[in-house]
């Protein structure tokens, strides 16, 4: 299996896990009515995916819009701790 078709592969299952829920990486400012702000490690369910478009529609306190999906992971973003 290549490696283009796992990261296809894992691209296609974030949204369908885990009830949908997964985590802003980045914090992101909707430039649109329709889409949803959000801040780095809010927890985001997604609501609906459409195949090969790069938005989602998510929910998030009760708000919901358009998110892009390349802002998301299935974890939180660690940050590393320093060693001093």
């Amino acid at each position: 299996m290549s490696l283009h078709s796992t990261m296809k592969g894992e691209e296609a299952a974030m949204g369908a896990d885990n009830s949908g829920v997964l985590y802003a990486l980045w914090s992101y400012q909707g430039q649109a009515a329709d889409e949803l702000g959000f801040n780095e490690g809010d927890m985001v369910t997604i609501l609906q995916k459409a195949q090969g478009v790069d938005w989602w529609w998510a929910s998030l306190c009760g708000r919901e819009g358009f998110v892009p999906n390349n802002y998301f992971g299935l974890f939180p973003k660690v940050r590393p701790k320093s060693l001093c």
